[in-house]
């Protein structure tokens, strides 16, 4: 974050012995949206974990990953559907699972209607715990 404000940072003048700083308004911006991050995080809404994410579909096909991210955001409208680009290829993860089984459980449903093979893939996943949970978390 610090890297970030040193780099909109666009001109530090001194004159006599005063110091005029210019910075650009968009770092307030983050700022801002990064303490309303940490405010949630603190709440325990979200809390980042080990777990598992299910890699549905790696093709170099935009249209393809697209096609398969709507029919996934259809049939599961309660879970996170990811969609990346790392050259060449387009990468749509599915999910936050806590266990591998709860993992492999969506993936034999997906299994009727996604004709592509379907890896579990251990991951970072978030997690959303109400404020009982958190307060009873080690």
């Amino acid at each position: 974050m610090f890297l970030l404000i040193g780099m909109h940072m666009t001109t530090i003048a001194q004159i006599g012995k005063s110091v005029h700083v210019k910075r650009d308004p968009r770092v307030d911006k983050l700022v801002e949206k990064q303490i309303e991050i940490n405010h949630l995080s603190a709440q325990g809404r979200i809390v980042i974990e080990q777990g598992y994410r299910l890699l549905v579909i790696n093709t170099n096909k935009r249209d393809q990953a697209m096609e398969v991210r709507s029919v996934l955001l259809k049939e599961y409208p309660d879970h996170k559907t990811y969609m990346s680009y790392q050259a060449p290829n387009f990468k749509v993860h599915f999910g936050n699972f806590k266990t591998y089984r709860d993992a492999d459980k969506i993936r034999m449903e997906m299994a009727r209607f996604i004709s592509t093979t379907i890896l579990i893939i251990p991951s970072k996943i978030e997690l959303r715990v109400n404020n009982q949970e958190s307060i009873n978390r080690p």
